[in-house]
């Protein structure tokens, strides 16, 4: 597959829309996997490859299990360090560091654990830093520290789908998130609100303001599908929202795998009979 190429967020990412198409003339853009020349690559449309360029002795940071492959001079090492805090995060509390400890220019390549989209996050762009929904951080270049943050009101806390600890994405690197479906972008302007879907939401601006409201009546809230509450976002700032959360990719699935007592110590079945759908 070819490469699709925007420009970098936090500068002009996303796509614009053909004219006439209302839902983009109100400021949403649609983001595609994009590259920054000379830095990384971002191939596919969904279930995305990362590539990337390594200088000498220029490292990058990933999650375990992501690497697909490497040049020969790459040598790796695990991460410890903010370990509690990652975790606090949605993240492994150990990454894993790539350097490239040759002579000449490498390479690295890494794919998502779950099939979802690339995001980059250039986070100078973002000087209060980024939010992000447990779990959506990949990996990084450059000064990129995960984290989290504290959401000490009970309302948003327990009803806007973030929890109480969110993912919190801080430096002036590159970040690498998760995402599922198609992704779209809105700049809010100042005091304009914007209401999503509780599980929709993959990041925004640490400077945008989270809350919650009713869906409806009680009929609504049991009957709408949506359940009690809303997330709303108030700008200033950007947001960036997901089509298909992760979890209801697996409930439109229905698969759950069990193992039949006395069989296999491990590992998936190899007849479809023990597979439950």
């Amino acid at each position: 597959m070819n490469a699709a190429r925007v420009a970098p967020m936090g500068e002009s990412g996303g796509e614009t829309a053909p004219p006439g198409s209302c839902f983009f003339d109100l400021g949403f853009e649609l983001v595609k996997g994009e590259s920054a020349e000379g830095k990384y690559e971002i191939l596919g449309d969904d279930m995305q490859v990362l590539t990337l360029e390594l200088a000498p002795d220029q490292v990058m940071i990933s999650e375990p299990g992501t690497m697909l492959t490497m040049s020969d001079g790459v040598e790796t090492e695990v991460v410890c360090d903010n370990c509690c805090a990652r975790q606090c995060g949605g993240e492994p509390p150990i990454n894993v560091s790539y350097t490239n400890s040759g002579t000449e220019t490498g390479f690295v390549g890494f794919t998502p654990n779950v099939p979802a989209k690339i995001l980059p996050m250039s986070l100078d762009a973002y000087p209060n830093g980024m939010n992000a929904q447990s779990g959506a951080y990949m990996s990084s270049i450059g000064q990129v520290t995960p984290g989290f943050s504290l959401d000490c009101n009970p309302m948003t806390a327990c009803c806007a789908g973030m929890g109480c600890c969110r993912q919190k994405l801080t430096g002036d690197g590159v970040a690498f998130l998760n995402a599922t479906g198609t992704v779209i972008k809105k700049s809010l302007s100042d005091g304009e609100v914007l209401v999503v879907d509780t599980h929709s939401l993959v990041a925004w601006d640490a400077g945008v303001g989270l809350g919650v409201q009713a869906t409806g009546g009680m009929c609504v809230a049991c009957f709408g599908g949506e359940g009690c509450c809303n997330t709303t976002l108030k700008g200033p700032g950007d947001v960036w929202i997901q089509s298909m959360n992760l979890g209801k990719i697996k409930r439109s699935l229905g698969v759950v795998i069990t193992m039949k007592e006395g069989g296999r110590g491990g590992g998936a079945p190899v007849d479809h009979e023990s597979m439950v759908r």
